[in-house]
């Protein structure tokens, strides 16, 4: 990662985890704002919807740009290409020296807009004079574009740690099975799937062997970790749910791919439909992970949806409403097991809220910045000696002899 970044976002680390200490109750506000100003971000950070604006707004002025001189001159593909490759490198140049290093900007959308953009107009650079090249070039052209992207994307998310370039990554890395069945001409479609199947696997244990060390690794890398872990996990469940492969080619494509290769693939498919979810549900409650707990809900109810393709039990209406009903008597009947336990717990689990945010390892820094402005406490002064008020008595001496 970039050091302007490695730097900015350990301090917006350590002020958000400070905002959250406040929230919780173990800090005082007073200590909170100290240390916002103690930790103040040098990077200029805007919120979500200001943020799709700029890219938006950025994407819609560099393609203007690009089209006028198309329009005016009249370009064909040659002058497309020639105004890709000049577009290309000038926006990775304005995104990473004017506005990240220039104009210190954190993740704003425009800075972001313009990096993708210029890895799209190389691959764009490198397919549209292709398009004269005859046949097999113009596929041979496209792979080698879709290469390019495919690299650009994991360039962009190794340097700068962007979550969006890591979920382009791994369209691009899930796509690059179908376009090698095409230039190779796979027959079975099957054998793309299986393909698809390894590199999807292949993905997701490399980031969650990676995510195990998140306590070394920023913020901007955890969060592009996390989006190729989700990706990859919703990738492979697709690939083995037959229902997005056999009903919408059908209704999307026209297309009705053939029969299995194996006759008890089916059967297959549609365990791994119904383990998969239950698989990231445990791991999601075993290690405390919110997004592989989100994933198991979202393919559990898309699992109830789709069963229904290979387990025939009656017309869909019924089977939802019995899966329904299901679902939340489990729900309740786990949560009153739970309750009924010594403080509302059994051996390892319990029924109150524990899924706090992860504090990514930062505890000890915002310790460390919260201790010197904790209030001091008043010790009693010792007790010295007190002049005053006190008496002498001194007896004189009386009587005659």
């Amino acid at each position: 990662m970039i050091d302007l970044y490695e730097k900015g976002e350990r301090r917006v680390a350590v002020v958000e985890e400070a905002l959250r200490w406040k929230e919780a109750g173990m800090i005082t506000a007073e200590q909170a704002a100290a240390v916002a100003e103690r930790y103040r971000p040098e990077l200029v950070r805007v919120n979500l919807f200001i943020r799709i604006l700029l890219a938006v707004f950025t994407v819609v002025g560099v393609v203007a740009l690009v089209a006028m001189p198309a329009v005016i001159l009249k370009v064909e593909e040659t002058g497309l290409t020639m105004l890709c490759l000049i577009f290309a490198p000038l926006c990775a140049w304005v995104a990473d020296h004017e506005l990240i290093a220039g104009r210190r900007l954190y993740r704003c959308g425009a800075e972001e807009a313009l990096l993708l953009l210029a890895v799209g107009m190389l691959a764009l650079a490198v397919a549209i004079p292709a398009h004269d090249w005859g046949h097999d070039t113009e596929r041979l052209a496209l792979l080698m574009a879709h290469m390019i992207f495919l690299a650009g994307a994991i360039l962009l998310t190794v340097r700068y740690g962007y979550a969006l370039m890591a979920f382009g990554a791994m369209l691009a890395l899930a796509g690059l099975p179908f376009h090698l069945a095409d230039i190779l001409h796979w027959q079975q479609p099957h054998l793309t799937r299986f393909v698809l199947l390894l590199m999807l696997g292949a993905a997701a244990i490399w980031s969650q062997r990676r995510l195990g060390r998140r306590d070394s690794l920023h913020r901007g890398y955890v969060w592009s970790l996390e989006t190729v872990r989700i990706s990859a996990w919703a990738g492979i469940y697709l690939d083995v749910n037959l229902f997005a492969h056999r009903l919408l080619w059908r209704e999307w494509l026209g297309w009705t791919p053939g029969e299995s290769i194996f006759s008890w693939s089916d059967d297959i498919c549609a365990l791994l439909t119904a383990i998969l979810p239950m698989a990231s549900l445990a791991m999601g409650i075993g290690r405390r992970d919110r997004a592989l707990l989100w994933f198991g809900v979202v393919s559990a109810i898309l699992s109830i949806l789709t069963l229904k393709y290979y387990v025939h039990l009656g017309h869909l209406p019924e089977e939802l409403t019995a899966a329904g009903l299901l679902v939340v008597g489990l729900a309740f009947g786990l949560l009153r097991w739970l309750r009924a336990g010594s403080k509302r717990c059994r051996g390892a689990f319990t029924a109150e809220s524990l899924l706090e945010p992860r504090l990514y390892g930062l505890d000890a820094e915002a310790l460390a910045a919260i201790q010197p402005l904790a209030p001091e406490p008043r010790m009693s002064q010792p007790k010295g000696f007190q002049p005053g008020g006190g008496t002498f008595g001194g007896g004189g001496a009386s009587g005659g002899y």
